[in-house]
């Protein structure tokens, strides 16, 4: 969990307004990259134990490790998901941390500092250790600063209470080629997700990473979790399946919401209200 970032906005690209099919410019290795740590908070750990220990310990000794590369740190308190979307959807509570990098290049070389190594021995560790860890289980993705696709963006002006953000990590299920998930997803699965009501944004990350579980990051932005759970919950929309079967998300997935505004950011030390 030594690697952390994230985004103010980070759907903002495309004609405000247009509500359509999409297609974004492809990542280039040259291109800034975020890296995503979504930082899931074990059952019966308490969300006030894992923030003192992230933000007093680990958050500054991973900034002081690497900051010569990172152009930005920002974290975002989860918002606490209803059971039926942690039943049925695998919704994670805890934090999503997001580090911006100049290039994925930087952040390869990040990951060589020889005083530091990664093996997480020269930071703080959580309550229990390292290897008795009962606080959190923490997964990445490290993707563009843009969306490879973007499927729908309509005006987010500023407002009263924070816009749901729900963001998806995907990966194909066993035995199912990541290019024919792809093309199923692109063709099929996102012209009916971005006709669900209430779907402010949609877009889709491809993973720039030498490895990772998941090589894909979907978001989708509402006003609120009632505007959600109209689109995904009541009733449950009819999708069409793929050809590998299965139920809605169709892949294996880990997901969190979170606001459009982190509320710490860690190379300016500014606390916000999410």
């Amino acid at each position: 969990m030594s690697d952390h970032g994230v985004t103010r906005r980070t759907l903002m690209a495309g004609a405000a307004g247009a509500t359509a099919m999409l297609w974004a410019a492809p990542a280039f290795a040259a291109g800034a990259i975020k890296h995503y740590i979504l930082i899931e908070l074990l059952p019966g750990a308490d969300q006030l134990a894992l923030d003192r220990w992230y933000m007093t310990f680990h958050a500054p000794q991973v900034r002081r490790a690497y900051q010569a590369w990172q152009r930005d740190y920002l974290s975002f308190r989860a918002y606490l998901p209803p059971a039926d979307a942690v039943q049925r959807y695998h919704v994670a509570y805890g934090r999503m941390t997001e580090i911006h990098f100049d290039t994925i290049e930087n952040f390869r070389e990040s990951r060589k500092n020889p005083l530091y190594g990664g093996d997480l021995q020269s930071f703080t560790p959580p309550p229990g250790g390292w290897r008795g860890n009962t606080l959190f289980r923490s997964t990445t993705a490290t993707v563009p600063v843009n969306p490879d696709m973007l499927y729908v963006s309509k005006p987010t002006p500023p407002k009263e209470l924070p816009y749901l953000r729900w963001i998806v990590f995907l990966r194909p299920p066993a035995g199912v080629a990541q290019a024919d998930a792809d093309a199923w997803f692109d063709g099929v699965h996102a012209k009916e997700i971005a006709a669900l009501p209430g779907v402010k944004r949609f877009g889709l990350y491809k993973s720039v990473a030498d490895r990772g579980d998941y090589p894909r990051v979907l978001e989708v932005w509402f006003d609120d979790y009632a505007a959600w759970r109209a689109a995904f919950l009541s009733p449950e929309p009819r999708f069409t399946a793929p050809l590998w079967g299965g139920k809605f998300p169709f892949f294996d997935t880990m997901s969190m919401f979170v606001g459009e505004n982190p509320d710490v950011d860690f190379i300016h030390d500014d606390r916000v209200i999410p």
